[in-house]
C-alpha cells in the first residue's frame, strides 16, 4: 500500500476542481444558449414561411445569436445569449485560476482569455446599442477568428513548451477549448454550413442556427467532467505528454 504526499493529493484536488468548475459553466453556459435560441426562433414557430420569419433569418447574426434590430428581437433573447457567451468566458478563466498549470503556459492562457473577454465585451453591446454592433460587425467576426486560432496556439504551446502537459491533460484540454471557442467564427461558420445542407435552397441563415453551438457548449461541459471522473478512476499523474 501506498501513501500519496498531501501536496500530491492538495494539487491533485486543485486540479479536479478546475476541470469541474470550468465543465460546469459550459454546461450552464449550454442550457442558456438554449433557451436564447428557443425564445428568438419563436418568431418564425406559427409560420416558417411569414414575412417576420423571412426577415429574422436575413438579420440574424452569428456572435452571439441575437437579430440586428430591435423589432426582431424577442424579450430576454440577446442577454441571454450574451450572459451564455460570458459563461463560457468564465469557463476559461476560472480555469486557469484553479489549474495548477505552470506560470507559462497560463501567461499564454491569459492572452486567451483576453480575446474572449473581448468577445462578451462584444456580446452585451450588441444587447445595450444594436447600431453599434451592427458597425463593428467585422471587429467581432475578426476576434471571434483570433480567439480561435490562440486556442490552438495555447493547446499546441502547453503540449511541447519546457514544462508540457501531459496526454491526459491535453486530451481534456482539447474539449473545453472547443467549448470555450462555441462562439467563434469559425465554430458558427460550420454550424451555419452543416444546418444550411438540409435546405441549400433557403436565403438567410439556417433555421435554428444556434442549437448547434449550445450542443457544442453542453457536450463539452459534460465531457470535461466526464473524463475528469474517469481519470479519478483510472489515474495516470505521471503520464508523458504529447511530445514525449
Amino acid at each position: 500500500m501506498t501513501i500519496e504526499p498531501a501536496r500530491d493529493v492538495r494539487r491533485g484536488t486543485v486540479d479536479e476542481t478546475a476541470w469541474f468548475v470550468a465543465g460546469g459553466l459550459l454546461i450552464a453556459a449550454g442550457l442558456i444558449t438554449a433557451v436564447a435560441v428557443l425564445r428568438q426562433w419563436s418568431l418564425c414557430g406559427a409560420s416558417p414561411a411569414s414575412q417576420t420569419c423571412v426577415a429574422l433569418k436575413q438579420t440574424m447574426n452569428l456572435l452571439p445569436i441575437q437579430a440586428d434590430t430591435m423589432a426582431l428581437r424577442v424579450s430576454w433573447a440577446a442577454p441571454l445569449a450574451a450572459l451564455a457567451l460570458t459563461l463560457a468566458t468564465s469557463a476559461w478563466i476560472a480555469f486557469l485560476l484553479l489549474h495548477p498549470l505552470v506560470r507559462g503556459i497560463k501567461i499564454f492562457g491569459a492572452g486567451l482569455a483576453v480575446t474572449l473577454v473581448i468577445m462578451s465585451i462584444g456580446g452585451w453591446l450588441g444587447v445595450w446599442s444594436v447600431e453599434s454592433w451592427v458597425a463593428n460587425g467585422g471587429v467581432w467576426i475578426t476576434v471571434g477568428t483570433i480567439s480561435e486560432f490562440v486556442a490552438i496556439a495555447f493547446l499546441l504551446y502547453a503540449t511541447m513548451s519546457r514544462y508540457p502537459v501531459n496526454v491526459v491533460t491535453t486530451q481534456r484540454l482539447a474539449v473545453l477549448l472547443f467549448g470555450v471557442t462555441a462562439f467563434g467564427t469559425m465554430h458558427q461558420s460550420a454550424e451555419f454550413i452543416l444546418l444550411g445542407l438540409s435546405n441549400q435552397a433557403a436565403t438567410g441563415v439556417p433555421h435554428y442556427l444556434g442549437v448547434g453551438t449550445a450542443l457544442t457548449l453542453g457536450l463539452t461541459g459534460a465531457g470535461v467532467i466526464w473524463m475528469t471522473l474517469r481519470a479519478r478512476k483510472n489515474p495516470r499523474a505521471n503520464a508523458p505528454s504529447i511530445a514525449g
